[in-house]
């Protein structure tokens, strides 16, 4: 039997035919576990950063922000 006239004859007598039918999963939704970060980047969840931003840098130093004489010297 062809394909469309089995799904015609299969909507037309089965007892569990949908009205609605209900999206597929995305794409490894039933993987389980983690991915390795290989995978992750060829599945585009990761995008690499060729090149990573520069850490902020402080108006002070962290030792003369919480030193007993450098609070003395701006008083």
């Amino acid at each position: 039997i062809p394909e469309e006239e089995r799904e015609k004859k299969l909507a037309s007598c089965s007892r569990h035919r949908f009205r609605y039918i209900p999206p597929k999963t995305p794409e490894n939704f039933w993987e389980v576990g983690f991915p390795s970060t290989q995978t992750c980047v060829e599945r585009g969840y990761i995008k690499e950063d060729l090149a990573p931003c520069q850490r902020p840098k402080r108006r002070q130093p962290y030792a003369v922000m919480f030193s007993p004489k450098g609070k003395e010297q701006k008083t």
